[in-house]
């Protein structure tokens, strides 16, 4: 099967090889392969906002990205940055067999394990499945993991967010509310990620964009 994805910088095509199919114990609604299948357009959405959002960012950069499905970042962003070297960490092995480009170092495995080094690396992309601010700190695999890379001190980092669908929800604005003292809104949401990404990792949100299901932030150390 060949998928086409036209962006705003270039034309993705995606051989998928006879039998792929996502791990069925990892399937869900923002799973890599079943978003490009079920929802290209969405797809296409999501990586025109991603290369924005790193549109201004230095080129040739080593970066390590988490979750790394087969690719679809890396192909989007090679024209737009021009990065150097791409390291990826992926879960589900049948990402593998579907992976994009030959000159990333995939990595299979998961992504909280200690083993991962952080250092020497330029941008580090967090395209967390279904992340939120709530589960940042409510998660101690999750909020540990995040230390570990803001010890390491990458010059850009990248988290991707789906909380700004989901605040006005009369089940989920009150969580917010009790951690900031204010009710969170879509026009607030990157205020309150920022204030909470420079108490907690000493980092700043520099750019934000929202689009293809999430809220995507660039930050660099304050």
């Amino acid at each position: 099967m060949n998928i086409e994805l036209k962006l705003k910088d270039s034309t993705l095509q995606i051989p998928l090889p006879e039998g792929v199919a996502p791990d069925p114990k990892l399937l869900d609604g923002g799973h890599p392969l079943y978003y490009l299948l079920k929802q290209p357009g969405a797809t296409a959405n999501y990586l025109n906002q991603v290369c924005d959002l790193l549109r201004d960012v230095p080129k040739k950069l080593d970066v390590l990205e988490f979750c790394g499905g087969i690719g679809l970042i890396p192909a989007a962003l090679k024209p737009v940055i021009e990065w150097d070297t791409w390291e990826t960490i992926e879960l589900d092995p049948s990402c593998e067999k579907a992976y994009l480009l030959p000159e990333v170092k995939f990595m299979l495995g998961d992504m909280y394990d200690p083993k991962w080094d952080f250092t020497g690396i330029d941008l580090v992309f967090m395209d967390f499945p279904s992340n939120t601010l709530p589960k940042m700190w409510r998660e101690p695999k999750r909020a540990k993991l995040l230390r570990r890379v803001a010890d390491a001190k990458p010059r850009y980092w990248e988290i991707t967010d789906v909380g700004y669908y989901w605040i006005h929800l009369a089940n989920h604005w009150p969580i917010y509310e009790k951690w900031f003292g204010v009710k969170p809104t879509r026009e607030n949401y990157h205020q309150l990620f920022d204030g909470y990404m420079r108490e907690t990792y000493g980092y700043k949100v520099i750019n934000w964009t929202v689009g293809g299901g999430a809220q995507y932030f660039l930050m660099e150390a304050v």
